[in-house]
């Protein structure tokens, strides 16, 4: 475990004292329960993108079909992140769209998909 410093407020600093003695356990492990909490929180909010047959679902509805090749590229903390429904859905677009450009592949969207669920509207070129 590595040991690192954060500037804190006083306030901050005295709840998490307070949070410490109310729970008896130490400060480290209040703002490991804490960030824990916050990551899972935020895990919730986010669209789940999950990858089945060079197919991207986000909340089980299918988004992207993709090509072999393309998938190939995905880096295996994206590959994972994917599995396990944690990938970022913008990073994923993202890094999709810059990929097919550079390998020239293309892909199918569902711009319906993608704006009901996750509020974005991409111009109707960018899949092809």
């Amino acid at each position: 475990m590595k040991i690192k410093s954060f500037r804190l407020s006083e306030e901050t600093e005295a709840q998490i004292l307070w949070l410490a003695n109310r729970k008896q356990i130490s400060a480290t492990d209040v703002i490991r329960e804490a960030v824990a909490e916050m990551y899972r929180r935020e895990l919730e909010r986010l669209p789940k993108f999950t990858l089945k047959d060079d197919i991207i679902f986000v909340s089980g509805k299918p988004l992207i079909r993709c090509s072999p090749t393309l998938i190939e590229t995905f880096p295996e903390d994206l590959l994972q992140n994917l599995k396990q429904g944690t990938a970022d859905p913008l990073d994923t677009i993202l890094y999709l769209i810059l990929n097919a450009a550079r390998l020239k592949e293309g892909f199918e969207l569902d711009h319906l998909v993608l704006e009901e669920e996750i509020g974005l509207s991409l111009p109707e070129t960018l899949s092809s």
